[in-house]
């Protein structure tokens, strides 16, 4: 199960009933490491606990010093810039969806319902994510009113465990693909990069 526990919102059945969480901790260190070229050493003592260590290189000399006005690098991502409003009444969700968002690039604000929706200051949003069963209201009603404000061709994508006919019927007559929970990383990149050309990021 080594290669398991890095995968996003994956936890094992015994930390699951030890302690809250979203699965999300192993999966960054996991990714930073690869970008950084650094190994991750496991330790585990079966019943008592494991122990993760990333390997830090000694650096021979100082690094140089960064020019003076120098732009910083672009991210390659596809999704890099994005501003992307998050709407789900589970906090833990939207902290999970902040992590995973902002590691792809993506500035994320976050929504808890229609009376959070349309924040002062706020910049408009490229893509709009909604779980469906919303307190109050379903994302539906939700999307409805960022779309009155922001314009009908605002990119959305419903994010929920319901599976029922009657919801993806009701999301189809408003153009709104359905992504079904439990999440999985993969797919939501795809579809966001698939409607990604519909809402050009911020420069």
């Amino acid at each position: 199960k080594l290669n398991t526990v890095f995968h996003e919102f994956t936890r094992l059945d015994e930390g699951a009933r030890e302690a809250e969480g979203l699965g999300l901790g192993l999966s960054i260190v996991d990714r930073i490491a690869r970008v950084l070229r650094l190994e991750i050493r496991i330790y585990s003592n079966p019943g008592k606990g494991t122990r993760f260590s990333v390997i830090l290189p000694v650096a021979a000399v100082a690094a140089p010093p960064r020019e003076a006005g120098k732009a910083p690098a672009r991210s390659a991502s596809t999704l890099a810039g994005l501003n992307v409003l998050c709407i789900d009444n589970d906090a833990r969700i939207l902290d999970g969806m902040r992590l995973l968002l902002e590691g792809w690039g993506c500035r994320v604000e976050t929504a808890s319902g229609s009376g959070d929706l349309l924040k002062s200051g706020a910049p408009k949003p490229d893509l709009v994510l909604a779980d469906y069963h919303l307190d109050g209201g379903t994302g539906l009603d939700a999307i409805a009113t960022l779309r009155a404000a922001y314009g009908q061709d605002l990119p959305c994508v419903l994010v929920t465990a319901d599976r029922s006919s009657e919801m993806r019927a009701a999301a189809g007559r408003l153009d709104i693909p359905v992504i079904n929970k439990p999440l999985k990383p993969a797919v939501l990149r795809s579809m966001m990069a698939r409607v990604r050309p519909l809402a050009p990021a911020a420069e």
